[in-house]
Parts: structure tokens; C-alpha cells; sequence
């Protein structure tokens, strides 16, 4: 989840071997903890680190 800008609770699933709802659980409280931003396109959910992406497009 931090080594990429952004992740899906499909993700969480296949990575850690968790429930849809047990990984929306952990992504909705990293977002209600100001780690993630949530953004919703069209029917899903990303999830977004913004500050790597902030250090992956800055260009100094």
C-alpha cells in the first residue's frame, strides 16, 4: 500500500488474504485518519497515498 500511489480493497483481498469487508474496514479507517484520500471512479473505490504521489511527480 505504500510502495504504490494508490490501491483497491480488491488488492487488500489478494494481498493479505482478508475479506472485502474486512479490507474496506482497514482502508475506510486509513482514510478517516488522513492516510489515504478516497476517490471514487465510476463503481471503484481508490484509494490514494498523496504524498507519494506529491513525491513521485515533483520534479526538483
Amino acid at each position: 500500500m505504500f510502495n504504490h500511489p494508490y490501491t483497491k480493497i480488491d488488492f487488500l483481498v489478494e494481498e493479505l488474504g482478508v475479506t472485502r469487508i474486512t479490507a474496506t474496514k482497514y482502508l475506510e479507517q486509513l482514510v478517516e485518519n488522513g492516510f489515504l484520500a478516497k476517490q471514487k471512479v465510476g463503481r471503484a473505490n481508490y484509494y490514494i497515498n498523496e504524498p507519494l504521489c506529491k513525491l513521485l511527480i515533483t520534479n526538483d
